[in-house]
């Protein structure tokens, strides 16, 4: 099994819109102190230092970080993907997917995706 650090963790459970509650709920009982846990590993630090690399100790929660990025390469590959380059999932008929990507697009803050080169 590949192992998974805070930062890598973190990063598939924002972009699944999980957090630091909805996960402890989901994980209570299979290990000690859930909620204390997840919110050291959303923020990627614990008393003022950066753990963005120390490595997750347990199993259950790497099997799970695996099964979401699955999930989310899946998705991804069967849906649209944001017009700003992200390369997250749209639905409907939607074109961003979130208000902030739109908002990169109107500041020019994105690059042409296809060309490579900043946009102006």
């Amino acid at each position: 099994m590949r192992e998974v650090t805070f930062k890598d963790f973190a990063t598939v459970a924002r972009k699944r819109s999980h957090t630091a509650e909805s996960l402890a709920e989901r994980f209570r009982g299979k290990i000690e102190n859930p909620s204390e846990f997840f919110e050291r590993v959303m923020t990627c630090r614990y008393h003022g230092e950066d753990r963005s690399d120390v490595v997750i100790p347990y199993r259950s929660v790497p099997e799970f970080h695996n099964e979401e990025l699955h999930y989310f390469r899946d998705s991804n590959q069967k849906h649209r993907q944001c017009a700003c380059g992200c390369g997250l999932p749209v639905f409907d008929c939607k074109k961003w997917a979130f208000p902030g990507c739109r908002q990169k697009i109107a500041r020019g803050e994105v690059t042409d995706v296809q060309k490579g080169v900043p946009s102006t």
